[in-house]
């Protein structure tokens, strides 16, 4: 970033020393450029940065493998070092790794890599200083692809050269040019953006692109943008697979390839046309490979997209240490999830493969890898699982059903909740005695429960709230006066049971109202022994139980809750603290799916994510506080299914991807410590 000091901050990935700090560390946090004090534009290559100093001159600093620092040999530089024989630049500009500057006088010098003809000097050579492009005297504009370069003429006609295998030289053909090749019917330009292998121009009114599109060659120019008569366009900036512009106003718009948030409109989708960012008036733009930055009328920079190396400038090395974002995380290395189950800071997923992978906190063993310490950021395989159909999490254990119909648990033991002895965690997967015919399984605090192929279920662990079933205060069995279940959720110390007349059953305990039965105030404190049913519902199609309330799908597609409702986790519009019976969450209808977590829920209604209760860490994606009804945050994703931890939200997409966001103090996002926000951010610092 260029201060109007003349200095310059960086920050993101620095393996080649291209932040100019003297290191090769990647920063998180803006970094000074050490000696540049009288800068007035960058240019910024794959792995090295140049400096138009007010003299004229040219600074670079970083890679220098292929001569693109323009020193006069190849070597590496930490720090800014002077290119040789310029001291008449006014415009500079940097590829994949090779830079030009445009002269006072029109010319265009060019260094660095020239495998592709990118330098227009007629050769193929790498050149280690600037060498001029023949010919050329009327230049006024230079941008630079990855492996090529354009200049906009006096003319407001453009010329490129270099690699033209996606078509980014316009010319109408797919061969690359070692000499400056007209871009055909273009004409009136008042500016040039290139980016990868693309390139595009524009006049006050339009933008004009032309190479790469969605992977495919597209050599000749075709309009993909309009200003308006109001408001023309001042600027425009390319990424290799995505654009943004803007307008007189200080409006910016962006559009592209947008898995990773690039685009900034809070999305995932792809867009295909200009769309608008919420940034207030901004100054100036610009594009990295997959993510965007602006500087905002207030001098303020933010950044959106992929924050691989700290390029997002957050401060928090990819959001580990607990801050919460709104932005939505990739989990690394898992395309293929079946199912997937969160617990307190973990989360684990099944594959197609019938393996088992967790990720996240794991100091009590909850990941199942056999360490039982640390914490994992991405996902890591549970030992000995190849053949899970049904997984489950409670808040630091997990279990899976087998193909056998066994089961098998790990984590925390301390009451018995894993089918042993109360005692230490369990670090691997240990079987649950005398069941094998399971067709799923649930687990809350203390105590665990599994759904058996004939409809009964049989629980273990603690009774203390009676949250066995078995009417007896017993360590053990099968829940009574229930034989036709078809799913079960557990919250904290009690479970809920749906059965295929759509009633739900639930038993446990009912301090908070849990139990849904419309139990008054006095009945609160003594603990359901006996399943009993929800009042007033019939019509349940999924169930969903979070500590201390639990709600439903319904089948006319409408959702319900009950129980504690402290933070308005209950979508009804209030926070009054206990409903006994069941009210209707607000203002969702046709709900496909619906999940909770410890103070908070989120569905899918009308194919749109919506969220309530607690945000405290994000964990309902959208900006703010606790809502009491639905509030839409994330979107853009297909979501199959839905697991929320405590302050964590993830998503099984249809596509086999996952999805999270919230906190990630103990890396249960699981995107290996990088982070992706599809809304802009604030540089930290800055």
């Amino acid at each position: 970033m260029l201060r109007e000091s003349g200095g310059v901050s960086c920050w993101g990935a620095n393996g080649a020393g291209q932040l100019g700090d003297g290191t090769t560390v990647d920063r998180s946090k803006p970094v000074t450029v050490q000696g540049l004090g009288d800068a007035k534009q960058l240019a910024l290559g794959r792995s090295h940065s140049c400096a138009l100093r007010v003299s004229g001159a040219v600074s670079c600093w970083g890679d220098n493998q292929r001569g693109q620092l323009g020193s006069g040999n190849e070597i590496s530089a930490t720090r800014p070092s002077q290119v040789r024989g310029l001291s008449d630049a006014k415009l500079i500009a940097a590829g994949e790794d090779h830079t030009c500057a445009l002269r006072l006088n029109g010319a265009v010098v060019c260094w660095g890599n020239n495998s592709d003809g990118q330098l227009g000097n007629l050769t193929r050579k790498t050149w280690t200083e600037p060498a001029q492009i023949r010919g050329l005297v009327d230049a006024i504009g230079l941008v630079a692809g990855d492996r090529h370069t354009c200049v906009l003429r006096k003319t407001g006609g453009a010329i490129c050269w270099g690699a033209n295998d996606k078509g980014q030289l316009g010319d109408g053909t797919t061969t690359g040019h070692d000499r400056p090749s007209a871009v055909t019917d273009m004409s009136g330009l008042i500016g040039l953006a290139a980016g990868g292998a693309r390139t595009c121009g524009f006049t006050a009114q339009s933008v004009y692109c032309w190479g790469e599109d969605d992977g495919r060659p597209s050599p000749r120019p075709r309009k993909v943008a309009d200003g308006s008569q109001n408001d023309g366009i001042a600027e425009l900036e390319l990424g290799p697979a995505h654009a943004c512009l803007r307008h007189d106003s200080g409006t910016a718009r962006c559009w592209g390839q947008n898995r990773d948030g690039r685009v900034g409109d809070g999305s995932f989708e792809s867009k295909g046309r200009a769309t608008s960012i919420k940034l207030g008036p901004v100054r100036d733009l610009a594009l990295g490979d997959r993510f965007s930055c602006a500087l905002r009328a207030d001098n303020k920079v933010a950044c959106w997209g992929d924050d691989a190396g700290g390029a997002l400038g957050q401060g928090d090395d990819g959001n580990e240490g607990g801050a919460a974002r709104t932005g939505v995380q990739r989990v690394v290395n898992l395309d293929d999830a079946t199912a997937l189950v969160s617990g307190d800071g973990f989360s684990c997923a099944t594959r197609k493969t019938g393996a088992v992978l967790c990720w996240g906190r794991n100091d009590l063993g909850q990941l199942g890898d056999g360490s039982g310490d640390g914490s994992r950021a991405m996902p890591a395989p549970v030992a000995n699982i190849t053949d899970a159909v049904a997984l489950t999490a409670g808040p630091a254990q997990a279990c899976v059903v087998r193909k056998s119909g066994g089961v098998v648990c790990w984590g925390a033991n301390d009451m018995g909740q894993l089918g042993r002895s109360p005692g230490a965690p369990i670090v691997k997967p240990s079987a649950i005695p005398k069941l094998d015919d399971a067709a799923a399984v649930t687990l809350g605090d203390g105590h665990g429960c599994a759904l058996r192929r004939s409809g009964s279920v049989y629980c273990w662990g603690s009774d203390a709230e009676g949250q066995l079933g078995d009417g007896a205060g017993t360590r053990g069995g099968t829940v009574v006066q229930l034989s036709d279940a078809v799913a079960l959720s557990s919250g904290r110390a009690h479970t809920c049971a749906l059965r295929r007349t759509g009633e739900v059953m639930c038993w446990g305990a009912n301090n908070q109202g849990q139990i849904g039965n419309g139990a008054g105030a006095a009945q609160l404190k003594t603990p359901v022994q006996a399943p009993v049913t929800v009042a007033n519902l019939n019509d349940a199609s999924e169930i969903a139980m979070g500590p201390e309330h639990g709600c439903v799908r319904r089948r006319d597609g409408k959702a319900a809750c009950w129980g504690r409702n402290d933070a308005g986790q209950l979508g009804s519009g209030t926070e009054s603290s206990v409903w006994t019976s069941r009210v209707p969450v607000q203002g969702l209808a046709a709900v496909s799916t619906i999940a909770v977590g410890s103070g908070h829920a989120c569905a899918v209604a009308g194919g749109r994510i919506s969220c309530w209760g607690d945000n405290g860490s994000g964990q309902g994606g959208y900006v703010g506080g606790a809502a009491t009804t639905p509030r839409p945050g994330v979107q853009g994703l297909d979501v199959a299914s839905f697991a929320l931890g405590r302050d964590h939200t993830c998503a099984r997409l249809r596509s086999g991807e996952v999805a999270c966001w919230g906190s990630n103090e103990h890396g249960q996002l699981g995107d290996g410590g990088r982070m992706v926000s599809a809304i802009p951010l604030e540089v930290s610092g800055l």
